[in-house]
This record gives structure tokens, sequence and C-alpha cells, in this order.
């Protein structure tokens, strides 16, 4: 097995400039993006502070700043400082820069495991695993629009650095959540149109959506710091997006045109060990839009339901209406719920068991 900082070096294109000091020459920017891939500074940031800490340690929780947009014909310096570095915790700072200006900061903490008797979670909502999804699409890969058939796009695949990764989208068991899902899908927007008046007023795409990613390599001799770097990287994948989908949408289609989205800041909370070879199921909400800014929530469960990861996002959505006569639209609000014990459990007050 090869060592830690190896495998950083291999994955993250890291080198060695100084004293924690690290850089990389690979700086890849999306088409269309304004700047560097949010998801590429995260991870680098994080591994670069992952060299400097004892291997015993694993990040918990980074909480993160987008300043400037990353340049992509000049190499990113991380610069690292050790902020504390205690019995159970330890504690970096990072700085990515580029010609000497701050592009990035990020602050992460990192922690000893240790054995717990407390355990409570959230459950993961019910949606069909990766397979029935994937089954569900093909069953339904081809139908009539008008008049032709045509391939349904049920599943991508995303370049992570040297790797690849498989990206599903999640068929929810709910009726209500499936037709939420299908206002958003090509092909309803093919057979319908592009016309709000083809929906019906009731016809508003939920600020919701999930997704199930994994990387389609298998990964077994990572070390699961090198995991989390990787999820870090994934992270970014789509997340803003979910604060669209009520705008743009359903009775809303062809009322807004989408001028700028840019992520500001970026936080991860690791709850537990997980792995980006095996499926991950994302799944995506945003409680909140105003200002032009909105706020996407990222809940991460992997394959046998335990909650491993959450994420939380802040992006500018600015915005103009295609009618510029048009009236402004009235706030959109949606229901929520609190918690509820599993009705299996309540008779002993009990979460269920993980």
């Amino acid at each position: 097995m090869t060592s830690l900082r190896d495998q950083i070096y291999e994955y993250f294109f890291l080198k060695e400039a100084n004293s924690d000091i690290y850089f990389s020459e690979y700086v890849y920017i999306p088409k269309g993006a304004r700047g560097v891939f949010g998801g590429q500074v995260i991870s680098q940031a994080l591994a670069a502070a992952t060299l400097t800490a004892n291997t015993r340690f694993i990040v918990h929780s980074l909480h993160s700043y987008f300043i400037l947009n990353g340049r992509p014909d000049d190499p990113i310096y991380y610069h690292v400082e050790r902020i504390r570095d205690g019995k159970s915790f330890c504690t970096r700072n990072v700085l990515a820069k580029q010609r000497g200006n701050t592009i990035f900061s990020l602050s992460c903490s990192f922690k000893v495991a240790e054995p717990s008797h407390m355990e409570h979670q959230f459950d993961p909502p019910s949606i069909h695993s990766p397979e029935e999804s994937f089954k569900f699409y093909e069953n339904h890969r081809t139908q009539a629009v008008t008049g032709e058939t045509r391939a349904l796009k049920f599943r991508d695949k995303v370049q992570v650095g040297k790797l690849s990764m498989d990206i599903c989208q999640a068929i929810p068991k709910c009726e209500r959540l499936r037709r939420s899902f299908d206002l958003i899908k090509s092909e309803t927007i093919s057979k319908r149109g592009e016309s709000s008046s083809a929906y019906l007023e009731s016809e508003i795409a939920l600020p919701y959506n999930a997704w199930w990613y994994k990387l389609d390599h298998e990964l077994h001799g990572l070390y699961p710091q090198v995991h989390m770097c990787l999820f870090a990287y994934i992270s970014d994948h789509r997340l803003l997006s979910v604060c669209n989908l009520p705008h743009y949408f359903g009775n809303n289609i062809g009322k807004n045109r989408l001028t700028m989205i840019a992520s500001l800041d970026h936080a991860i909370w690791f709850h537990a060990p997980l792995r980006v070879d095996r499926w991950l199921l994302y799944s995506l909400e945003s409680p909140r839009v105003k200002d032009f800014r909105g706020l996407a929530y990222g809940k991460v469960f992997d394959e046998n339901g335990v909650l491993v990861a959450n994420v939380v996002q802040e992006g500018i959505l600015r915005a103009k209406q295609t009618d510029p006569s048009a009236a402004p639209t009235e706030a959109l609000h949606f229901q929520t719920f609190p918690p509820e014990i599993q009705p299996d459990k309540a008779s002993n007050f009990q979460a269920s068991k993980l």
C-alpha cells in the first residue's frame, strides 16, 4: 500500500513547493464556467491540509469561501497554516493563491475517532436503488416525442481529476416527487413545450432533487482521508442547481433567464467513513432563494442508508425576467415537516437502529 502522501500527490496533482505550501498545475474549468471548478479547489485545499496532519486524524468538517475566479493558465498554490494540534482535534487554515492573489479560503478540523454510545440520524428518502433506477430508465429508454423516437439520457460520466464518475438521477417512490422530477426532464419539455401555458399553475418543480454518485473505479487501497478528499470534489457537482428548479420549470418555464450562477461558499460535515467507489445517494434541497442568493442543502447516504455527510452551499443566482413588462412573481412557499420517530419504533421511543 502506497503512503497517504503519495496517494494525495497522485489523485490531486499536488507538489510540495515549500514547508506547508503545495501547488498544482492542474486547473479544471468546466465548459461555460467563469472560473476554476469549485470542487477542485475544495478537494486540493483539504488534501493539502491533510498532508500536515497526523494520519490518526480524520477530517470531520470544513468551511470555505470562493473569493476570486481561478485562472486556467496559472498554477494554484495552497498555503497551509497550522492553527492547533491537540490530542483529539487539530485545525488547519488554507489559502489558495494565484499570482499572489487569494482566490479561495478554507478552514477544516480533524478528529481522532472514538467510540460513542449515542447515535441518531434522519432516514434516507424513499428512493429506488441505483440498479432499479437504471432499470426504470432502460425500460423507458425510447418514447415518442413529436412523432420521433429519442433516447433518454438517464446517466452521465463526469471527470474527477484522473478518474470518472457515474451519475444517475434517483427515482423517488413518492408519486408527488416523481411528478416534480418529471417536470425537469428534457423529454417532458420536448413533449409539452417551453411555454408556461402548457402547464397547470400547480405544476411547479419542487426545490428538491436526488442523484446516485459513484466513481467508476475500484479504490480498495486508498486511505479514508483520500476518499473524503475525493468526496469534497464531487460534493460541488449539481448542488447549486437545485435552487433553480421552481423558477425555470413547469408553470415557470420560460419566465426567467439565468445570467450568472456561481458558488459563494461551501461547507461539509463528515459523520462516518465513506467510499466514493460505492454508490452514494445525494439528496438535495433548497430551503431559501432571496436577493439572487440561493441556499442548497445536501444529505449524503451510503448504500446501507447511513447518513455519512451533510453539505451546505450558498451561491449567486442572478436572473432576468424574459418579459420585462411582466409583474414580479410572488414568493413561492413550500411546506416542510418536523422530524418524526419511525412508527415501528415509536412504542419504545427508540429511533431505528443504524
